[in-house]
């Protein structure tokens, strides 16, 4: 199935699916462009038609589940009474020696705070390897945390710490710019990024051409120009020129040598050198023209992409009228939207 694209009010078209994914891929379709079927009326967002909502699943009740009932605990055995100790008793494994508690140790009120049991006078050692990190005032600078320990948060408007090597990059603060954006490239195949091609129907350039021969020649001039905007590494331009050049140059050089030698046993050689280069001037100008038509063809089939093919039979009798046929067709399409 085939595809338009609109744009500002401009169609474009027909793409294949695989085209209009390779252009968003590219970034050569913009956010507010609109793609529709060839075989629909209705224009969609191309977000919409790349990514159309996903259709929610029905919810299904799940089936009920048998659950036996639980067992009733069983009693708990009653505990042994034990005996109390004899104090008056001889002390054995079963009566042994009654010992009253300690005391609980007294805090010392003058011990500096943090001192030890074993040594009330000194205050234990701040940090260490897995001590607990000491408490910062307001204002101090953080603690550098240890290895393996994860990073310290940043405060309000703090800049961001610098990420270490493969580290992720950090985000920025409030109001910083974001890195990126949408940015598309142009798109090529829009209105007006490419020029019209030269606009008259086949037949009246025939027509004028038979009427007046330089015509034919200025009109061929300009086809040439416009396919080098298209293609600006064509060589079209210079090998026609230059089959031209080989041709007449030719011709006119073998006259002058054969009035030279008209007299002598040499005169068989201009003769030959004038059918060598009009030869030679009309190979140059049949590939110019095959030039052109695969710039044509290379233009049309992938910046404007409306899958245009050139016949090389066409090219090689008919070449200025049938370049100028598909001209006309891709000047109306310009303007109106419509391939005929």
């Amino acid at each position: 199935m085939k595809y338009f694209l609109q744009r500002e009010g401009r169609s474009f078209g027909p793409y294949s699916f695989d085209d209009l994914k390779r252009y968003q891929s590219e970034g050569r379709i913009g956010p507010e462009d609109k793609i529709r079927p060839e075989d629909s009326e209705n224009w969609v967002l191309q977000t919409e038609f790349f990514n159309p909502p996903a259709t929610p699943a029905p919810q299904v009740s799940p089936a009920p589940v048998f659950m036996p009932p639980a067992p009733a605990p069983a009693p708990a055995p009653a505990p042994t009474p034990t005996p109390a100790p004899n104090p008056f008793a001889a002390p054995t494994d079963a009566n042994p020696v009654w010992t009253p508690p300690a005391p609980a140790p007294q805090a010392n009120p003058f011990a500096p705070s943090g001192a030890t049991s074993s040594n009330p006078f000194s205050a234990p050692p701040t940090g260490g390897f897995g001590a607990p990190p000491a408490q910062q005032g307001f204002g101090a600078p953080p603690a550098s945390p240890g290895f393996g320990a994860p990073p310290a948060q940043q405060g309000f408007g703090a800049p961001p710490a610098n990420s270490g090597f493969g580290g992720p990059p950090a985000s920025p603060g409030f109001g910083a710019p974001a890195p990126g954006g949408f940015a598309p490239a142009p798109n090529p195949a829009a209105s007006g990024a490419w020029p019209a091609p030269p606009d008259m129907q086949w037949y009246l350039v025939l027509i004028i051409t038979m009427v007046c021969g330089f015509f034919g020649l200025y009109w061929f001039y300009t086809q040439m120009v416009f396919v080098k905007k298209l293609d600006p590494a064509s060589k079209a331009m210079k090998m026609i020129f230059g089959g031209w050049g080989l041709a007449i140059g030719g011709v006119l050089i073998g006259a002058i040598l054969g009035a030279a030698l008209s007299d002598s046993a040499l005169a068989l050689i201009p003769i030959l050198l004038t059918m060598v280069c009009y030869l030679g001037g009309i190979i140059a100008i049949i590939l110019g023209v095959f030039n052109m038509r695969a710039s044509i063809e290379k233009h049309y089939n992938t910046v404007e992409n409306i899958g245009l093919k050139l016949s090389p039979v066409m090219t090689f009798f008919f070449n200025m009228y049938y370049f100028q046929y598909h001209f006309a067709r891709i000047a109306e399409w310009k303007k109106t939207g419509r391939l005929a």
